[in-house]
């Protein structure tokens, strides 16, 4: 196992996850190497939500899954009926805004 990086060192910084139960058979704890700015800026973004970073961290990773998700539905139904077209997408939006 990796030394831990020193807090507040420009090379890395650590994100754990602590444990707290969850829908889907609980949490667990894991052990990341996250560049420092981007977990600088998480972090301020974060403090005003009122959030954890253990919570915000899940529901990104969560928020990505489901837009991959998405991703291969979209593209499995394209190789079956073909490229969705702006009309078809026009009349989608319709429907939903009627």
């Amino acid at each position: 196992m990796s030394k831990p990086t020193p807090r507040g060192s420009t090379s890395r910084s650590r994100l754990r996850a602590a444990p707290r139960p969850r829908r889907r058979g609980g949490a667990t704890k894991i052990s990341i190497t996250v560049d420092s700015g981007v977990l600088l800026e998480t972090r301020r973004l974060v403090r005003k939500t009122g959030a954890t970073l253990s919570a915000h961290v899940t529901e990104t990773l969560a928020r990505e899954l489901r837009r991959q998700r998405l991703q291969q539905v979209i593209a499995e139904y394209e190789a079956e009926h073909g490229e969705i077209t702006e009309q078809e997408l026009a009349e989608v939006r319709a429907q939903w805004q009627a």
